[in-house]
């Protein structure tokens, strides 16, 4: 992992957020599918968390990119593929959620070659349970002029899901027309949700200074990654923050260190977007150890009305 500094002024919040590229001229290979099931709708507290099934919106990601003489982390800010928070935090660490995808500047003149390919794997399908998507490939923006291929993005598709369930997830594609991309088969299971929830009592805990949030707990040591957006009528307000919390059933994160962070003091609440996280490689030609990532993510609104 690349060590980069955050550059936040708070201990603990300078971290490795990603490996150190290939050196010039070498060749590196990323490949990412991304899935990400989400709830249309927020759960308002101090509201009982969900027991019936809710409707998911799904996004799907992928890329895979041939890389030649650029560093990774620039290629990763440039393609969208960036480090997981888990592998860049450590429990109890929060961060602006923009200093995850600090972008290093592009790469001075060289007359090194240099190459960023985003490679066609051919039609691609996403199975989640019992119902198929197919994802479109398009052009990745001309922005560079090493810079080309495709992309696979997929979104506005919805399906019901149960809290408790754990639908598998396929993964399929039919290949490059090229020897670059042969076909190829990857599965992984969907996390279970969170039921993420904060009880009146939780709200009468930011009279001491302390966001309370809880859900159901964890098997193993997985860790939670929960997204804080402060808002203001409604709409966006001061900076979303990025938290790494133990899988442990609850956390008490101190408003006066999200202050610091980005959370305004005119903020009337904040949108909590907890995120399970299961991360599977899978090898497809040269493409070694690309990355099924598969997120579900829970919504709370939890207003701020008993801070000091």
């Amino acid at each position: 992992m690349t060590a980069i500094g955050l550059a936040l002024g708070l201990a603990g919040c300078s971290e490795a957020i990603g490996p150190r590229a290939e050196q010039e001229g070498e060749q590196l290979r990323l490949g990412r599918v991304h899935v990400v099931l989400e709830p249309t709708d927020d759960l308002v507290a101090p509201e009982p968390a969900i027991t019936d099934a809710v409707d998911a919106a799904l996004e799907v990601t992928a890329r895979f990119a041939f890389v030649r003489g650029l560093e990774e982390e620039f290629v990763r800010a440039r393609i969208g593929v960036p480090v997981l928070p888990h592998d860049a935090l450590r429990p109890s660490e929060c961060v602006p959620t923009d200093a995850l995808t600090l972008e290093s500047g592009e790469p001075e003149e060289t007359t090194d070659v240099r190459e960023l390919v985003l490679v066609d794997a051919g039609d691609l399908t996403v199975r989640v349970g019992d119902s198929d998507f197919d994802v479109p490939l398009s052009l990745v923006p001309d922005l560079l002029p090493y810079m080309s291929g495709v992309e696979y993005l997929q979104e506005g598709d919805s399906l019901p899901l149960m809290p408790g369930g754990a639908p598998k997830v396929i993964v399929s594609a039919n290949g490059s027309m090229t020897e670059d991309l042969p076909p190829f088969r990857t599965e992984g299971t969907v996390p279970a949700a969170l039921g993420l929830s904060a009880s009146e009592a939780d709200l009468d805990e930011q009279r001491e200074g302390a966001l309370v949030l809880r859900w159901t707990a964890g098997e193993g040591d997985q860790d939670v990654t929960v997204r804080l957006t402060p808002l203001v009528g409604g709409e966006p307000a001061g900076d979303e923050i990025t938290c790494v919390l133990a899988d442990r059933g609850s956390a008490r994160i101190d408003l006066s260190r999200l202050s610091v962070l980005g959370l305004p003091p005119q903020a009337e609440g904040v949108r909590v977007t907890a995120s399970r996280i299961a991360v599977s490689t899978f090898d497809v030609g040269d493409f070694a150890a690309s990355e099924l990532v598969i997120e579900r993510r829970d919504r709370l609104y939890v207003p701020l009305v008993n801070r000091r």
